[in-house]
């Protein structure tokens, strides 16, 4: 996990140096023996040492991991974040609809790409060739054991970045997942808990199930939007359910802006449990009323609410 080189309060840990949990040896009684005194300060320094290898321990870490995940056909989280009975089912018919139009749109346009490469191969037939610089793939690289070195180095940040881009998914960020209506706006960290930071950067959307403008925002925060920003988290759920299901936490977090009857679909940014930004029946991220969000648009409208991350 870390090498056995510690100086300067620092260890060479996975992915870079760890600092040790600061420790002092203010205290201690002056009238004890100094072997008393050596051995206090000596367990000191050990239990510092002990507390950040097992907050830095991979595997344990894995463990933890392993006996919290909650794993679905949808998708896998942790069980701190997500209800499997409840969570994850967010399929409703005009999202499918709109996917299903954009795979065979897709299909589409790859045909034509490959048709119009097949032409271009065709057209060009002339090789060019890079013999003339295949002498610097020859020659050796001075210091192999110091490229070794590096390579295992990097080799290491990557494996830990990876840890760490994994258990964020798994807690929500970086992805759009479906709540249940009775638990999203508490997830979004609108809620009060003493016991949990809220999340920093939040982008709600309270769907309406027969809306295309909904159906399309869910595409596209999906499959591009949310992948950008692996610092916020990205959630969805009924919207007309939500604010009556939970009415109290609606109305003193949306001020009475929204109404379930005449405000949905309407996407919300959350920055640390307070709402910056409402857009409601998405009017500010369509060209027509009625039709599929502009993408840019929706990107900048986030952007200026300062929730991605």
């Amino acid at each position: 996990m870390a090498s056995k080189s510690y100086q300067g309060g620092s260890l060479e840990g996975l992915g870079g140096p760890v600092n040790v949990d600061p420790y002092h040896f203010g205290g201690i009684d002056p009238t004890l023996d100094a072997c008393c005194q050596r051995e206090i300060e000596s367990n000191r320094k050990y239990n510092a040492l002990t507390s950040t290898l097992r907050r830095h321990d991979v595997a344990a870490l894995a463990e933890r991991r392993r006996r919290n995940l909650v794993t679905t056909p949808s998708f896998d989280g942790c069980r701190c974040c997500y209800d499997p009975s409840s969570d994850g089912h967010g399929e409703y018919t005009a999202l499918l609809e709109y996917k299903q139009k954009q795979v065979a749109d897709a299909e589409g346009k790859e045909e034509n790409i490959e048709q119009e490469k097949a032409e271009e191969a065709e057209a060009d037939s002339d090789d060019d060739s890079d013999d003339e610089f295949d002498y610097l793939l020859d020659e050796d690289l001075p210091g192999d054991d110091g490229l070794k070195e590096l390579e295992d180095q990097r080799r290491a940040e990557l494996e830990f970045e990876m840890l760490k881009r994994q258990v964020a998914l798994q807690h929500g960020y970086g992805t759009h997942r479906q709540l249940h209506p009775s638990r999203v706006l508490k997830a979004a960290g609108l809620a009060a808990n003493p016991a949990r930071s809220p999340p920093p950067a939040v982008v709600l959307h309270l769907v309406d199930p027969d809306s295309i403008a909904s159906a399309s925002l869910d595409y596209y925060l999906e499959s591009e939007l949310a992948a950008k920003h692996p610092g916020t988290i990205f959630m969805r759920s009924g919207g007309r359910s939500t604010l009556l299901m939970d009415a109290p936490i609606a109305q003193k977090a949306f001020r009475n802006e929204l109404q379930a009857d005449r405000d949905m679909p309407s996407l919300v940014a959350i920055k640390d449990g307070v709402v910056s930004n409402i857009c409601p029946r998405l009017r500010e991220l369509c060209h027509e009323e009625g039709g599929p969000v502009e993408p840019r648009a929706v990107e900048m409208w986030l952007g200026q609410s300062g929730v991605l991350r």
